[in-house]
């Protein structure tokens, strides 16, 4: 896998903060293609797949780790042709388990020497419709394969599934059946999705260990998503537990890494952005 790294050993993380407002950075990214610019709290999306088969997928992480983050994730209609592109925010991004003895020679691309766990949140195009979804992946050894591996890709031999637990469903066989949420376009014909991933916390502001997911339809800035008195198109929200995350129950969730992904699918194109509103609790800059 390719790694970018930033050197900002003069800079503290106090100082970044207050410098670039927002400080993502670039981190890892599998994207052989290279459909996916940008740093910081922007990236662009542009790629057509000429593959009449294959889905090409992407993605790019920070190298800085955070508790979840606010982002507007738009489709252009400009650009995009065919079935488009599946767009998301991958959160809880970490490695887990035992590594492995070597990288596998059954997959050409770079595979993960330790099988990893996510959360994503993202819009997926069902039969014409654009639908969103939230779910969380354990058992990741490949972020390219496809559904991030859960129909098993080889790995030293062996063939590894990941497992998907779905919170919100995109189509209708999924565990929650609303056929009725989706995605409507914006006066310009462009798809546009704000979410808002960010660790619970009781009444009393204790925190659970687990994250509430809020989708909305349509571009909101952050002072929106936070006024109590506005009133955002959501689409739905969902929490996923402590025990689902395996984090302590009453504590904050452990920070992990955040990436911005794609799936571009067979003779399509695809045109679109990601931009971060707010990163939750980013601590000091990792260099892995």
């Amino acid at each position: 896998m390719k790694l970018s790294k930033k050197v900002l050993a003069a800079m503290s993380a106090a100082t970044l903060i207050m410098t670039a407002g927002i400080f993502t950075s670039c981190g890892e990214d599998d994207d052989e293609e290279g459909a996916i610019t940008g740093s910081n709290n922007n990236y662009t999306l542009s790629y057509t797949n000429e593959s009449t088969t294959d889905t090409y997928r992407c993605y790019n992480s920070t190298t800085t780790k955070h508790r979840g983050a606010m982002a507007v994730i738009t489709l252009n209609k400009d650009g995009t042709s065919g079935s488009g592109a599946a767009m998301g925010f991958i959160w809880d991004l970490h490695e887990t388990g035992t590594t492995t003895t070597a990288a596998s020679a059954d997959i050409t691309r770079a595979v993960s020497s330790k099988p990893r766990t996510l959360c994503v949140v993202a819009f997926a195009n069902n039969n014409g419709t654009i639908r969103p979804y939230v779910s969380r992946f354990t058992n990741v050894y490949d972020l390219q394969a496809k559904n991030f591996g859960t129909d098993g890709v080889t790995v030293n031999g062996e063939t590894q599934k990941a497992v998907e637990t779905e919170y919100v469903g995109w189509t209708s066989t999924s565990i929650d059946k609303d056929t009725t949420r989706k995605l409507t376009a914006d006066e310009n014909g462009n798809y546009v999705m704000t979410v808002n991933v960010y660790a619970e916390q009781n009444d009393d502001e204790t925190y659970t260990g687990g994250y509430v997911v809020d989708v909305y339809n349509g571009a909101y800035t952050k002072e929106q998503i936070n006024a109590e008195t506005d009133a955002p198109d959501t689409l739905c929200s969902t929490k996923i537990s402590a025990d689902d995350l395996g984090y302590t129950a009453g504590s904050k969730p452990t920070q992990q890494y955040n990436a911005v992904y794609a799936n571009v699918y067979s003779s399509s194109s695809a045109s679109g952005t990601w931009q971060y509103l707010d990163t939750y609790s980013a601590d000091e800059v990792v260099e892995d």
